[in-house]
């Protein structure tokens, strides 16, 4: 099994991969490889296995695509460099469909279930934030480099990109599964982004935490809704 991560910029650093691995190697019985894909390898675990990121013009989340370039014969786990792994994650190969992507389905946003295109947010309940394929996804790549520009101008992100475009190649992992620290974890425990973020989430016998929305959005007191205060008693999990 090959689990893969993406650095690129200054947001993340050498720490948030390691942390990653030390995570996954807790947490994945079996054999695998670690790879993480960065134009910056310094101070990355020599246990990990370094790749140059592709030469293409691209930023943020959207760098994710170019691991739909070619197909893949091993089963293939993608994981944010922000997530925090909090149980055993072994059984999530099982996810595994030749040419399908599994991904979350965000739970926590019942306002957004069956979302049509609707401009300008292009909204939905798809979050990229774990990805499990084997086989070939190439299409979902072919299909945003012909035309880049245009699809990081109109969404803002993979996961829209995804949803409205490669629907017919999405499974979802189960409710349990994933929860969000900022957003919450099921139709009836959740917060609504662009609101008053009242508390974080925390679910102990949920497998992956994800910290979507991480230096990302601020308040209107110009603090960041979810910024390294939101790791406070996740250390046990690294």
């Amino acid at each position: 099994m090959d689990v893969v991560c993406l650095k690129w910029g200054d947001k993340f650093n050498h720490e948030h991969v390691n942390r990653l691995y030390k995570m996954v190697c807790k947490n994945l019985d079996g054999d695998f490889n670690f790879i993480c894909y960065t134009e910056n390898a310094n101070g990355i675990d020599r246990n990990v296995i370094v790749q140059s990121l592709p030469d293409y013009d691209l930023e943020k989340w959207w760098w994710k695509l170019t691991l739909f370039q070619y197909p893949t014969k091993a089963r293939t786990l993608f994981l944010d460099l922000d997530v925090v792994i909090q149980n055993n994650i072994t059984h999530l190969k099982d996810y595994c469909v030749q040419n399908k992507i599994c991904t979350i389905k965000a739970y926590w946003k019942p306002h957004r279930i069956d979302m049509k295109p609707i401009a300008p947010n292009f909204d939905m309940n798809l979050n990229s934030s774990v990805m499990i394929w084997q086989g070939d996804l190439t299409n979902v790549w072919k299909t945003f480099i012909q035309d880049p520009e245009y699809y990081i101008f109109k969404y803002n992100g993979i996961d829209s990109f995804l949803y409205f475009h490669h629907f017919d190649k999405l499974n979802w992992l189960r409710r349990g599964e994933v929860y969000s620290r900022l957003y919450g974890y099921d139709e009836n425990n959740y917060n609504i982004a662009g609101k008053n973020i009242c508390k974080f989430h925390y679910k102990e016998d949920f497998n992956i935490c994800i910290f979507n929305g991480w230096r990302r959005k601020k308040s209107s007191s110009g603090k960041w809704l979810l910024d390294d205060e939101g790791y406070k008693g996740f250390e046990k999990y690294y």
